[in-house]
C-alpha cells in the first residue's frame, strides 16, 4: 500500500476572507496564549509559531490577533475532503488538519504516481491553502513525512526509511512517558526505534509502543473510516474585518458562491434556494432566503440575486461571517430552445420572477388562476408563478364570452354617458354560500372612446367593473 498524508499548517489563517493582505495576521491558542498559526506579514515582524501573545504583540503593534476554532477548521477539513473526491476516491480525515489518501488504488486510473500527483496537486492549487506533504508504505509513515516537512513524493521503500530515520520521537502519537522512557535508553530519533527487534521492545515496554511500530512498520493493519462526500452545501465564511454597510459584502458573498458554483457544476445541479445567515457582533444573527424559480448553479446569478435582497435587509451590528446553504437541489433540466422560433426576452419568465421575489419578497409575487365561480371578483385567485396547472379545476369559458383585461377592486358607479355595443349578459349566482348576486353585464364605449365592462342591478343601478385594453 503507498499513503498520501497532506497537513495543512495554516488551515484556519488560510480559509479566512482578507480583503488587506498587508495585515500581520496571527492565530493564538485561548488558553495557552501562544501563536499557532501567522501570516508572512506577521513572520516578517519577527513572530514565530509558539511565541506567547505578549511577546508577539510587543513585536508588532498592528498585529490582528484572532482566537483559534478547531470546530471551524474541521468543518474546512471536510470542504477539503470533498473537493478533493472529485480526482481521488479513498480519503480518510485527520482532524483538525490533515487527510490521509490512498494513493495504491489510483495508480492505474493516472498510469503512474507522477500523473496522479500532478491532477491532485492541479486540483488543490484552487483552494489557495498552504500545505505539506509525505508519502509511505503505511498511514503512520505518510503522516510523519508530512508532519516533519519533508514534502518528497516517492515510493521507493528505501528512500521512504531513510527520509524517516533522522525524525524526532516527538513527531509521533506516542505519549511523553514513552518517549522519555525511550530517551533514557538512548532511543532518540525513528531510525534508532525501528532498528530494535520488535520482540525485544514487546519485552520492556507496553503494548502502545508495540502496536504504534506495527502499524508503522505496516505489520499491523491499520483501521481507517473513508470519507463519502454529502449531497448538500453549506459554507461558513469568518471575515477578517467588520461590515456595517452590506453592500459591501458582495465580494465574499461572491467567493463562497464560486464554492457553490464548482459543487453544483460538477454534478450536473441546480438550487432553488439559498439560506443565507449573517453573523452579527455581539447579537443574534440575521437570516433570509434568496430564491430562483427555474433553478441556478452560476454564481454570477446567485450574487445578482442576492443583491436584490440584500437592499431591503437592515442590520443591528456590524457582520462578522457568513453562512451559506444550499437547499431544493435538483438535477438538471435545461430547458429546449428551438433556433427557429421567435426572438425572445434577455431572461425568461422564471429568470424574471426569481429577480422580482429577490426584490420584493416572495410572498408578495403571485401569478392568477381561474376558479369555478361564475362571479368576476371571485372567479380568480392567487397561485405560485408560472404555475402550470392550478390546484382547484379551471373554468373554460365559452367562445363567445367576452371578458375585460383590468377588473377593478370595487366597482364605481357610472358617471358618464355610454353607448352600449353588446349585452345584455346575465349572471345570477352566489345564492349557494349566502353571497347573491344578480346583474346584467354589458360592453359599452364612453365619450372619450375607452371600451368599459358595466353592469345594471335589478334597482337599475350602473356601475363600471372593469376596462378592456
Amino acid at each position: 500500500m503507498l499513503w498520501l498524508y497532506l497537513h495543512f499548517p495554516s488551515l484556519q489563517l488560510d480559509s479566512l476572507y482578507q480583503a488587506d493582505h498587508a495585515l500581520p495576521i496571527a492565530i493564538v491558542h485561548g488558553r495557552k496564549s501562544e501563536v499557532l498559526q501567522c501570516n508572512k506579514r506577521a513572520v516578517e515582524s519577527g513572530i514565530k509559531i509558539g511565541m506567547g501573545l505578549g511577546s508577539a504583540a510587543a513585536l508588532c503593534q498592528n498585529l490582528q490577533v484572532l482566537a483559534y476554532d478547531e470546530k471551524q477548521e474541521k468543518a474546512r477539513l471536510t470542504r477539503i475532503a470533498q473537493w478533493l473526491y472529485l480526482v481521488t476516491a479513498d480519503i480518510s480525515l485527520c482532524a483538525p488538519n490533515g487527510l490521509l489518501l490512498r494513493v495504491s488504488h489510483m495508480l492505474s486510473l493516472y498510469q503512474g504516481l507522477d500523473n496522479y500527483w500532478q491532477v491532485l496537486t492541479n486540483h488543490l492549487q484552487q483552494l489557495t491553502l498552504r500545505y505539506e506533504f509525505g508519502c509511505g508504505h503505511s498511514p503512520y509513515a505518510a503522516r510523519l513525512l508530512a508532519m516533519g516537512g519533508c514534502s518528497q513524493l516517492t515510493d521507493n521503500k528505501e528512500k521512504i526509511n531513510n527520509l524517516l530515520n533522522p525524525l524526532p520521537l516527538q513527531l509521533t502519537d506516542l505519549s511523553d512517558k514513552v518517549i522519555n522512557h525511550l530517551n533514557r535508553v538512548g532511543v532518540q530519533c525513528l531510525g534508532e526505534l525501528l532498528r530494535l527487534p520488535l520482540t525485544d521492545i514487546a519485552k520492556r515496554f507496553d503494548i502502545e509502543l508495540v502496536t504504534y511500530i506495527g502499524r508503522l512498520s505496516g505489520q499491523l493493519k491499520h483501521p481507517l473510516e473513508f470519507y463519502h462526500p454529502p449531497e448538500q452545501f453549506k459554507h461558513y465564511l469568518e471575515l477578517m474585518f467588520e461590515i456595517s454597510n452590506l453592500q459591501y459584502l458582495q465580494k465574499p458573498l461572491l467567493k463562497v458562491l464560486h464554492l457553490l458554483e464548482q459543487f453544483l457544476r460538477f454534478r450536473d445541479k441546480r438550487a432553488g434556494q439559498l439560506n443565507i445567515e449573517l453573523h452579527l457582533r455581539d447579537t443574534d444573527s440575521v437570516q433570509f432566503q434568496v430564491h430562483s424559480a427555474e433553478g441556478e448553479y452560476l454564481a454570477q446569478q446567485w450574487q445578482e440575486l442576492s443583491q436584490l435582497t440584500l437592499e431591503s435587509i437592515k442590520v443591528s451590528a456590524p457582520v462578522i461571517a457568513i453562512t451559506i446553504e444550499a437547499t431544493q437541489i435538483r438535477g438538471n433540466d435545461f430547458r429546449v430552445v428551438d433556433m427557429f422560433s421567435k426572438h425572445c426576452g434577455a431572461i425568461s419568465a422564471n429568470e424574471l420572477v426569481s429577480r422580482l421575489q429577490a426584490k420584493l419578497g416572495k410572498n408578495r409575487v403571485h401569478g392568477i388562476t381561474q376558479i369555478d365561480d361564475h362571479r368576476p371578483e371571485l372567479a380568480s385567485i392567487p397561485c405560485p408563478p408560472l404555475q402550470k396547472s392550478a390546484t382547484r379545476k379551471k373554468t373554460q369559458p365559452r367562445q363567445s364570452v367576452l371578458r375585460p383585461s383590468f377588473i377593478l377592486p370595487q366597482p364605481i358607479p357610472v358617471q358618464e354617458k355610454m353607448h352600449i355595443q353588446h349585452g345584455p349578459e346575465r349572471i345570477v349566482a352566489g345564492w349557494w354560500d349566502k353571497q347573491p348576486m344578480m346583474r346584467d353585464y354589458f360592453i359599452a364605449r364612453n365619450t372619450k372612446g375607452q371600451w368599459l365592462w358595466i353592469y345594471r342591478t335589478p334597482g337599475q343601478h350602473w356601475f363600471v367593473h372593469g376596462l378592456f385594453s
